[in-house]
């Protein structure tokens, strides 16, 4: 039989009736496999080239365009690292056990080791990253007034490097718990635990409880409240627009504004603002929920396997089907490859940046009104002949 590997784990052969398989490994029949490997290989190497070349360039767009380093982009930085870290550090394994040899491990010591240690790192590193950015939305829509203390770029930088750190320590038993076995069928990547011990028992369990359970968890909690918040200051924004101040009025004086202070569009209004403003928001919230809500599908058929297998203690009653195996592998991939083109197709902004990279017109293409003073003043001098705005609204569009 031969081995098959996610996340860096992997086991030697072993007869059905021997121990449970090892997390993250999976064992595929050798019988009429060839086909079936040749597939995953080319469908694994496909999104891999895909998800590596989408993240890097989710980088590079953050910190070279203009007007993208925000605290949230800083965010999604640290989680598109992340991914593009799990990409580099699961395929050796995978093409390994897909196209290698069945008796020898490739590696040796040293890359059996890293190869264990660094895909935990990266996927669970992402799990924090997508938690911090949620934790920062949370603030910038439900608590603005904190928020313009709390979420700034240098902030968010101490906290991601405080996460990865965080992160690199814990993951650390990795180093000393992989090893490579040898047996009269050849070496292996594995696991210097016994399956059936209680410490290998709690070791999987924390790592689903940690990593993905209570994040998950946080992470619904806070987006429920947000979306509590939206809809309540969506409400009473409505009901705050009510004029005491007719349109005529407001448009006569922008005109005027725009006289000194240079052309006006008649969407510049007060009331249009705070819509966009509001528009825009629902839409930054929409984008992240969905990468929480990809990345909590795609990583729970596999975690779920592992968790199960691990407590069961006749190997009859675990489940692997080779169906299952290779469509949770496959999850996992897309997962770590599927955000780039999220942002691309939810957020007119990143859309904007990357144009502007390509057409390297960082300066002058990329421009939105958030960057735009003009647009400020004439927007700032129509508000000043309407009525203060009250607290609420004034808490509701504080942060973008």
């Amino acid at each position: 039989m031969t081995s098959a590997s996610l996340a860096g784990i992997s086991i030697s052969p072993m007869s059905p009736a021997d121990e449970l398989p090892l997390h993250g490994t999976l064992t595929l029949p050798e019988s009429d496999s060839e086909p079936a490997d040749i597939t995953l290989a080319f469908i694994f190497s496909a999104i891999s080239v895909i998800g590596v070349l989408g993240n890097l360039l989710v980088i590079t767009v953050v910190l070279k365009v203009r007007g993208m380093k925000t605290p949230t982009n800083c965010y999604l930085v640290s989680l598109a690292a992340s991914d593009t870290l799990f990409f580099f550090a699961s395929m050796p394994h995978e093409m390994m056990y897909l196209l290698g040899p069945n008796d020898h491990y490739l590696f040796g010591k040293i890359g059996c080791v890293l190869l264990t240690y660094l895909p935990y790192l990266a996927m669970n590193t992402s799990s924090l990253s997508i938690l911090a950015f949620t934790i920062e939305r949370y603030y910038g829509i439900c608590n603005p007034y904190k928020a313009r203390t709390m979420c700034t770029v240098k902030r968010a930088t101490c906290i991601i490097f405080g996460v990865w750190l965080f992160s690199m320590l814990y993951h650390s038993y990795w180093l000393f718990l992989a090893t490579l076995i040898q047996d009269d069928i050849g070496t292996s990547c594995s696991f210097r635990l016994e399956r059936n011990s209680h410490a290998y028992k709690i070791v999987f369990l924390l790592d689903f409880v940690l990593w993905y359970v209570l994040p998950i968890l946080c992470d619904i909690v806070i987006y429920v409240k947000i979306g509590i918040t939206l809809s309540q200051c969506g409400d009473k924004l409505k009901k705050s627009v009510n004029p005491k101040i007719s349109n005529e009025m407001i448009v006569e004086k922008a005109k005027t504004s725009s006289t000194s202070m240079g052309n006006f569009s008649g969407r510049d209004s007060h009331i249009s603002g705070k819509r966009n403003s509001s528009k825009g928001k629902n839409q930054v919230v929409k984008m992240l929920a969905i990468v929480v809500a990809v990345f909590a599908i795609c990583w729970l058929p596999y975690r779920g396997m592992v968790v199960y297998n691990s407590f069961v203690s006749d190997p009859k009653y675990s489940w692997s089907p080779d169906w299952y195996i290779n469509l949770s592998k496959t999850l996992v991939f897309i997962n770590c490859a599927i955000n780039p083109i999220l942002y691309n197709l939810m957020s007119a902004r990143f859309r904007a940046a990357f144009k502007s990279l390509f057409t390297k017109r960082k300066n002058s293409a990329f421009k939105t009104t958030a960057f735009n003073p003009r647009h400020r003043l004439n927007t700032m001098d129509v508000m000043s002949s309407a009525e203060p705005k009250s607290l609420l609204i004034t808490s509701c569009e504080a942060t973008s």
